[in-house]
């Protein structure tokens, strides 16, 4: 590969280099921090169709970029470079390897942060480079580079990036420098050009974006003395989504974005709107079938200076539409509006603190609720973090809904609909293509009427990130979750039936005789209807274990649910005559519920178990939990070999093949469960049992070998004692958020984290601080605060509650409101690689880890 590698570039320098000029041009810029630190930026923008390689890309594959430094006592670097930019990573055609590189719709940019010690010497060095098209590579090629730092009292005012001169030599000079955009037209918002001094800040940022809303936006209001204020609506725009220039025109078809000052009493704009884009571009777009000019992606942020005498409010409103390959949102109105006498900004209803009048500080519409600097953006990228992994629960619930459609064909309320769907497309008549096609419809109906019941909790407005996890840690649904198992498996012994009202079942028995569509139908609704007995529990359970995650995992969970019941189903009616010879509900059948309330009563402890944790209430621990599904497993095989029996039994019960079978490994399970109660020495608690991972308590929850942390790690529950005793230590942290309800959550500490190497990890090289975002306990009224929500309502709540605090904590810093979710920070708050949430994977979990032990050691 090597030789053929030299051979290739050997070629290529004689026969191509001589003839093009470098299709990659660099410039270069610096950025002050605060006191002595700077980001030195290089920024490289490639010729269409070119591409640039990572610094990260594995050997046998192309040179990757890298940053030569000329060494000097100087300056000194602070983390390693980072770099942003189109990434695309995968198998490249032209090396045979993986690689990652930096497409040409984007320029790449490389940041690395220093600390100046001696501003009278520049900084200096070289970057190495390669680049190629899809049929050809250029030779590395290296690229000189002069940072002249000045000292910050010499900026003028600030955190303005400084171009940075390219020797004569560099091939950028070929390529002009883009001039630096006017004060109005800043691409960021947050950075005072030296243009002109700014009195003061005012900041006010709406919720991160999400699928109903894909663009966020800040709204920044500068003071530029003599009555004059800048205002800026930054928009971030989700991955997929754009937003239409201010340009468009608005006869093709979508909804030019519009920027309108509506404020009286002498309110006037200085001069134009501004718009600055990464990625304005005018381009054909499918969807209106003509050239239209858009924001692919990135940010956008519009600008215009105001004149305000007399301190008169300053109000508008920014119309813009936003669309992805597949659909296009209504046009939103985002009004805004500034109160200069009492410096108060506000955005689409969400309204900031007061500014203390400091430039460098600006008021956050969702202030921290902690009063840690946390810096969320990661320092290293040598792990893919849990945006890559999000996703593949959609297809799990559906499998987990298609398990549990499955399951309820043999339920004792189901099973005797199928001789009623034979009599009812038997007596239907017709051919046999009118048959198939009304029993396909029988079937897509079933599949319909279930994912139907997941459509309110998309069209919910306004719902808190936090509230989800709220009912699901909440300790009184537990209760009546554990009330409802415990009634629906005395049902099933027999003792009693559970039956909907009669008139229910009347109405929709009753359309069944309409015919054609609407009768088959309503034949649906009625197996839905009179299967709610026994299908409410597994669709109870789908929808406690998928509501902490939204509405999409839901709708996966029931369509998965509807595909199973609504296949066999359709094959059902389109094939009556086979089953006119199945045997009916009868003895068998009430064997099958027997088992299922034995089953369902185990279940119903799981939720008892919930409230208990939450509420600490220290009832339902370990030891008593295990004894009971012992039992409940055991109850199991004595039933079945005829020890015990309930109400409907036949007297002529006999104990079937399957019946041993069943009764066999009911004994085992419970045996297996007993070994539950084997001690850890390593960890001085019980053994975990894998598959009640999530299911039973923490064994950490006992009553004879208590232990405060998993896998006798030693951790914190509080940020402050856990950060105070990392930077005494000078170890990296681990932010655990979890909850004592998250099933997730145990099967990570129980499964993964129980590996010695992983354990090696988490004990020696980093701190644990575990931050259970379902912790009851009340807050002291010192620390409880009023925040504003994170639903975009613009409403307040008091956080009162410790879980409440810390679930705040995880969606306002980190923008994620699911556990577990795992970040890896220095003793000082800099987040040092992407985070993670469920991860079973053992060896991603551990690259994760070494990653962040990277990271941190390269800070030193």
């Amino acid at each position: 590969m090597a030789a053929r590698l030299t051979l290739f570039f050997s070629l290529l320098s004689v026969s191509l280099f001589a003839q093009f000029a470098s299709p990659i041009s660099w410039t270069f810029e610096q950025r002050h921090l605060e006191g002595d630190e700077f980001e030195l930026i290089a920024t490289a923008r490639a010729d269409a169709g070119w591409s640039l390689y990572s610094q990260f890309t594995d050997e046998g594959g192309p040179v990757p970029t890298t940053f030569y430094w000329d060494e000097g006592a100087h300056y000194e670097r602070i983390g390693q470079t980072t770099e942003t930019g189109h990434r695309k990573e995968g198998m490249d055609e032209l090396f045979g390897v993986n690689v990652i590189k930096f497409l040409s719709d984007e320029p790449a940019v490389f940041t690395q942060t220093v600390r100046v010690l001696d501003y009278g010497q520049p900084i200096t060095g070289e970057v190495e480079f390669m680049c190629c098209d899809d049929t050809q590579c250029l030779p590395p090629t290296t690229e000189p580079f002069t940072f002249s730092v000045e000292a910050p009292a010499a900026a003028q005012g600030g955190a303005g990036a400084q171009e940075t001169t390219i020797p004569e030599s560099s091939t950028a000079s070929e390529t002009p420098l883009t001039p630096p955009a006017p004060a109005e037209a800043a691409a960021d918002p947050t950075v005072n050009m030296p243009a002109e001094e700014v009195m003061a800040s005012h900041r006010v940022s709406l919720p991160p974006p999400t699928e109903e809303t894909p663009v966020s936006w800040d709204f920044l209001v500068e003071e530029m003395g003599g009555d004059r204020y800048r205002l800026s609506l930054t928009g971030t725009m989700a991955e997929t989504w754009t937003v239409y220039s201010k340009d468009v025109d608005p006869t093709i078809g979508p909804i030019p974005t519009e920027w309108a000052i509506t404020g009286t009493g002498g309110v006037e704009p200085i001069g134009a709107v501004t718009e600055t884009a990464d990625h304005l571009k005018k381009k054909y777009d499918t969807t209106w079938e003509a050239e239209v000019a858009k924001i692919d992606g990135g940010t956008v942020t519009y600008s215009q200076t105001v004149r305000a005498p007399n301190g008169q409010v300053i109000e508008g409103d920014l119309t813009y539409q936003t669309c992805n390959d597949e659909m296009c949102l209504p046009p939103r109105d985002l009004p805004f509006r500034f109160d200069p006498t009492t410096g108060t900004a506000n955005l689409d209803g969400i309204t900031n603190g007061e500014s203390d009048g400091d430039p460098a500080t600006v008021a956050a519409a969702t202030p921290n609720i902690t009063d840690y600097a946390i810096n969320a953006e990661p320092v290293a990228s040598c792990n893919i973090g849990e945006a890559a992994t999000r996703g593949q629960s959609l297809w799990t619930i559906f499998g987990l809904g298609l398990l549990g459609g499955l399951f309820a064909l043999i339920m004792p309320c189901i099973f005797p609909m199928i001789p009623l769907t034979v009599s009812f497309f038997t007596k239907s008549g017709g051919s046999r293509a009118e048959g198939v096609k009304g029993a396909a419809l029988y079937g897509f109906f079933i599949f319909l009427i279930y994912v139907l019941l997941s459509v309110p909790f998309h069209l919910i407005a306004g719902i808190d990130p936090g509230i989800l996890n709220n009912i699901a840690s909440n300790i009184w649904l537990n209760i009546v979750f554990f009330v409802v198992f415990v009634v629906f498996a005395g049902s099933f012994f027999g003792f009693y039936e559970l039956t909907l009202p009669q008139s229910w079942s009347n109405r929709a028995s009753q359309a069944e005789g309409v015919g054609g569509t609407v009768g088959i139908f309503f034949m649906a609704l009625t197996l839905a209807l009179v299967s709610f007995s026994c299908t409410g529990p597994i669709l109870g359970s789908l929808l406690v274990e998928a509501v902490s995650d939204g509405a999409w995992p839901l709708t996966a969970g029931m369509a998965g649910f509807g595909v199973a019941l609504g296949l066999p189903f359709a094959l059902f009616a389109a094939f009556p005559g086979v089953l006119n010879n199945m045997p009916k509900s009868g003895g068998w059948l009430n064997s099958v519920k027997v088992v299922l309330g034995f089953v369902e009563l185990a279940l119903a402890f799981k939720f008892l178990s919930n409230a208990d944790l939450v509420g600490d209430w220290n009832l339902l621990r370990i030891e008593p939990f295990l004894i009971i599904w012992m039992l409940c497993a055991l109850g199991i095989a004595a039933y079945l070999l005829r020890l015990i029996s309930f109400p409907h039994d036949s007297s002529k019960r006999k104990i079937g093949p399957v019946a041993g079978l069943v009764a066999a490994a009911s004994v085992l399970f419970a045996v297996y469960l007993a070994f539950g109660f084997t001690k850890n020495e390593d960890s001085g608690s019980y053994e975990s049992l894998n598959l009640l991972s999530g299911i039973a308590p923490p064994v950490c929850y006992s009553y004879l070998n208590p232990c405060d942390c998993p896998q006798g790690i030693t951790c914190f529950k509080d940020l402050d004692a856990g950060l105070a005793y990392a930077k005494e230590v000078n170890k990296p942290v681990m932010l655990d958020f979890t909850g004592y309800t998250c099933v997730n959550c145990r099967k990570m500490e129980e499964n993964v984290w129980s590996q010695d190497r992983i354990n090696d990890l988490l004990t020696e090289d980093y701190v644990l601080i575990s931050l259970y975002v379902d912790d009851r306990k009340e807050l002291p009224a010192e620390q409880q605060r009023e925040v504003t929500r994170l639903d975009g309502s613009g409403r307040n709540f008091l956080i009162d509650q410790v879980g409440e605090k810390w679930h705040y904590f995880q969606q306002s810093v980190f923008q994620h409101a699911t556990q577990p979710y795992y970040v890896l920070v220095s003793p000082d708050g800099q987040t040092l690689n992407p985070p993670v949430a469920y991860t079973p994977d053992e060896e991603k979990y551990e690259a994760f880890l070494r990653c962040g032990l990277e990271a941190f050691q390269g800070l030193k």
